[in-house]
């Protein structure tokens, strides 16, 4: 009889910080001390995110990067949560690529490390066991998750219109990330400028030089042509997951954003739709 080989297990980066340490809206319209304890359908939005993680079965370590004076406050948040033994919770910096650095070098043999962020309240274990799945074919040094729009717009219609243009169509990011040797960890530092490159054209020119940026904005290249030029600038090979679930690449960033989590989240669960609006989540408020 053969036995079947053991599928890999992952240490999980759920970053959680707050953009140099402002104070967000949402966490103001909560009446929560932080964006990621909002409440989502009846449970903080950073409890969902971790479970999600927990229970796709193929994470060993869930290490939660915040700000270090919400650390405690994350750590109760957490501790009720099956399986919480197997999470820690570490003071986030001031970039996320500095958080991502700080994290491995805080917590040892850390790498393969799978990375999703703590506002992507409708991510599932489903979402996270397929990106996993999908790395086990993945000979590159990094992978990044990304939806195509057509299955984001066909769901969703009035969903996010933010997406990376190329020849061969449109994606958006689905803030799922893995960093599976030593060179990808390079890539981290791209995000010292904070991200949202879709967003903020001037951070992807700081971040991979106007050549890569030209390329970018012209839609010439495909998807994989323009990771293949951008691996070649970073010494990283960068590979794409492509991922079919409509809800991957919503993040919750604005009021409208939360109100389609709560309604997604209780038609899922069956429950009832809560209203986005000031109240107080199962975090303590500040």
């Amino acid at each position: 009889m053969s036995v079947m080989m053991a599928k890999r297990k992952y240490t999980a980066l759920v970053l959680a910080g707050n953009r140099r340490g402002e104070k967000d809206p949402l966490a103001i319209a909560g009446n929560v001390s932080h964006k990621c304890f909002i409440d989502i359908a009846g449970e903080p939005m950073l409890r969902r995110v971790v479970r999600a993680v927990l229970e796709s079965d193929r994470v060993h370590h869930v290490l939660v990067s915040i700000d270090a004076d919400r650390q405690a406050e994350a750590e109760a948040l957490l501790r009720t949560l099956k399986g919480s033994v197997r999470v820690t919770v570490l003071a986030s910096r001031e970039s996320i690529g500095g958080s991502v650095v700080a994290a491995v070098e805080q917590i040892p043999d850390v790498l393969p490390l799978v990375i999703t962020t703590g506002d992507n309240a409708l991510h599932t274990a489903e979402m996270v066991r397929y990106f996993c799945d999908a790395l086990e074919d993945c000979d590159g040094d990094g992978a990044l998750g990304l939806t195509d729009a057509e299955i984001l717009l066909k769901a969703y219609p009035d969903g996010q219109r933010s997406f990376h243009r190329f020849r061969d169509g449109r994606f958006s990011s689905c803030n799922l990330y893995a960093l599976l040797n030593g060179r990808a960890l390079a890539a981290a530092k791209a995000f010292d400028g904070g991200g949202q490159f879709a967003k903020r054209p001037w951070r992807f020119i700081f971040s991979f030089g106007l050549p890569t940026f030209l390329l970018y904005k012209s839609r010439r290249a495909t998807l994989e042509g323009f990771l293949k030029y951008l691996s070649r600038a970073l010494k990283v090979d960068t590979r794409p997951i492509y991922m079919p679930f409509p809800e991957g690449p919503i993040d919750v960033d604005r009021i409208a954003d939360w109100d389609m989590a709560n309604r997604i989240v209780a038609k899922r669960e069956n429950t009832a739709v809560p209203v986005a609006g000031p109240r107080k989540s199962q975090a303590a408020g500040g």
